[in-house]
């Protein structure tokens, strides 16, 4: 069995909490996929928060003793991939015994938080469970303080802790970006000397290079989580291109072609490590030290600037509140990075690795899960809160991840898919569906679909519609083209919907709910309209000062009924005072910003238009 839905939704954890409230839970929770992997497993390597693992560990605790098919328990997992100490925490209360537990390669937990950047934190807690582990070597014949050496990259308290010494203060940001320079330099070295060596780690060295130039040209999208811009590293490798055939010196034109192949190779290599040493740079250094920088005055924290800008995470950040469904995104975006580094790596699959070292691949990208599809989805949520512009965002981030073919967005209603007579609807729905192909079809209040009509002779109009979405749904599971489906609506009617209709509901597994607004997120999503609306505020206007108004001048059902529309109110009226002080001023010979919106402004439209 490939991996299941809560295998999926483990990996992003925004969807899980939801499905936990189902009978089926249970169940679900204790399915193994086919490398022998828990969803509690999945939970442990994709860093879930605690309220998941916790509520994985309530629905089948037997889960925390279970391994997988290499041996590894959920805490060898969490171990492995810098889960949290509140996780590790929990398994080892769970399952004690786990900490002296080997998998087939003889390594205990500690072995692997040791070789894989864990936090000193969590190395505390295993060599709390067994003191043992300190001195006990895995198959390779490596003690945790061995890895953790040959590990450049651990961390002094990690080191320190496996020598059975205190570890020494914590680092101020200054001495860390230090530390990080430090480690760029180091690695920038060690790269110098691995391009000209020979033997095993000489060719490691080409097909990391050789990788990254298939991510490049295949999946660039994958490359912004390197902290590498794509674009950058294109119009660096044609340059190289470029120069590397003319410092040839003209290799068809009687010069020899090996050495002017070998030559642009260099020059290609160097394009790839420049970029490399660049996202290291990037990555180390730049950042703000201790004492900060200026303050936003809108009260709105700035992105970093230092790093790369990644359109992806720019799309999801644009969200404000939300953070269940910016995680599953997410989630979704690493398994899909993960595929796509396996395909630059083992280009050949099966038996062709190409020469390929196996040291250079762990055991996730040994599995043969294919590239993830998106799931249909459904969204429930009030008016305004925010089920439609999520929608249309993910077919912006869908199609730049490559999991969806166009970034195409067809919003649809009762009316766009329901005619006269069955015959009408089925060729009606057919050809809205026709047109989403490959982008994703939005059904706005799809509840409306199981209520009958008195214009429709067709008493079943709307089955015969979900028929055909149903129809749609299975065609894209069988690897078709079909359209991305979201269903959307409010709780109550929607839950009744479904109900009515399990053939819907078994088949869109993914649940979102969007909750009403706070009234800090309406003054941010306030702000967010200014600005796009070309609009700035006075320095005096902070986003905790809006929300305190709206807090004070409305009340929890009135923004709940209207939920984002309350900050487009707002800013209507912010702009009417605008035009006013404009109008006034124009008699009185002052001048006055047109884009300026005072606190005044704000205060006023609060007493005269949220009403």
């Amino acid at each position: 069995m490939s991996d299941t839905t809560l295998h999926e939704l483990c990996k992003g954890f925004g969807a899980l909490l939801s499905r936990s409230k189902t009978p089926q839970f249970p169940e679900e929770s204790a399915r193994v996929n086919d490398r022998g992997n828990l969803p509690l497993h999945a939970a442990c390597s994709f860093q879930a928060t605690q309220d998941v693992v916790d509520a994985l560990l309530k629905a089948y605790p037997v889960g925390s003793s279970q391994p997988n098919g290499v041996g590894n328990l959920p805490l060898h997992q969490a171990a492995m991939w810098q889960a949290s100490a509140e996780t590790v925490e929990a398994l080892l209360v769970h399952h004690p015994e786990g900490a002296a537990t080997r998998n087939q390669y003889g390594s205990l937990p500690l072995h692997m938080a040791a070789s894989n950047q864990a936090h000193a934190d969590v190395v505390k807690l295993l060599i709390e469970a067994y003191p043992d582990a300190l001195h006990l070597q895995n198959d390779d014949g490596m003690t945790p303080l061995d890895l953790a050496l040959a590990d450049e990259s651990a961390s002094e308290a990690v080191v320190a802790l496996l020598e059975g010494r205190p570890p020494p203060p914590e680092l101020s940001r200054r001495q860390q970006a230090e530390r990080f320079m430090e480690r760029a330099d180091a690695l920038e070295r060690k790269l110098n000397s691995l391009r000209g060596s020979g033997g095993r780690q000489g060719r490691d060295f080409k097909d990391a290079v050789a990788a990254v130039r298939r991510l490049a040209d295949c999946y660039p999208q994958a490359l912004y989580s390197a902290g590498i811009d794509p674009n950058e590293l294109e119009i660096a490798l044609s340059n190289a291109m470029v120069d590397g055939g003319n410092n040839a010196g003209g290799g068809r034109r009687g010069g020899n072609a090996g050495d002017a192949a070998r030559k642009q190779q260099l020059a290609v290599e160097g394009a790839i490590l420049d970029a490399v040493k660049g996202r290291s740079k990037r990555g180390g250094g730049g950042g703000t030290g201790a004492g900060g920088g200026e303050e936003d005055p809108s009260g709105m924290d700035e992105r970093d600037d230092g790093g790369v800008r990644d359109r992806v995470e720019d799309l999801i950040s644009s969200i404000v509140g939300l953070e269940h469904i910016k995680c599953q995104i997410r989630g979704l975006r690493r398994t899909t990075e993960i595929c796509d580094l396996r395909e630059s790596l083992l280009p050949d699959h099966g038996s062709g690795v190409r020469g390929l070292s196996a040291s250079l691949l762990g055991v996730t990208l040994s599995d043969e899960a294919g590239r993830p599809r998106a799931p249909h989805m459904i969204f429930f949520g009030n008016p305004g809160t925010g089920k439609t512009a999520v929608a249309r965002l993910l077919a912006k981030v869908y199609h730049e991840l490559g999991i969806l073919r166009k970034p195409k967005f067809l919003e649809v209603e009762r009316m766009d898919l329901i005619a006269a007579d069955q015959r009408g609807t089925v060729a009606k729905t057919r050809e809205v569906l026709e047109e989403a192909r490959g982008g994703i079809l939005f059904v706005d209040e799809a509840y409306t679909l199981g209520m009958t009509s008195k214009r429709s002779r067709a008493e079943n109009a709307g089955n015969d519609a979900m028929n055909e979405i149903v129809r749609s749904v299975d065609a894209d599971e069988a690897g078709r083209d079909s359209p991305l489906v979201i269903l959307a609506g409010f709780p109550t009617e929607m839950n009744l919907f479904l109900a009515r209709h399990d053939e819907l509901r078994r088949r869109f597994d993914v649940t979102f709910e969007f909750p009403d607004y706070t009234c800090h997120e309406l003054a941010e999503i306030f702000v967010d309209l200014v600005h796009a609306k070309g609009f700035y505020l006075d320095e005096s206007i902070r986003v905790d000062h809006i929300a305190k108004l709206l807090d004070q001048r409305t009340d929890a059902q009135w923004r709940g009924e209207r939920n984002g529309r309350v900050s487009e109110m707002l800013l209507a009226g912010a702009r009417t005072e605008v035009r006013k002080r404009i109008r006034s001023a124009q008699f009185e010979e002052q001048e006055v910003d047109p884009q300026l919106i005072l606190r005044v402004d704000i205060e006023t439209a609060m007493m005269h238009d949220l009403k």
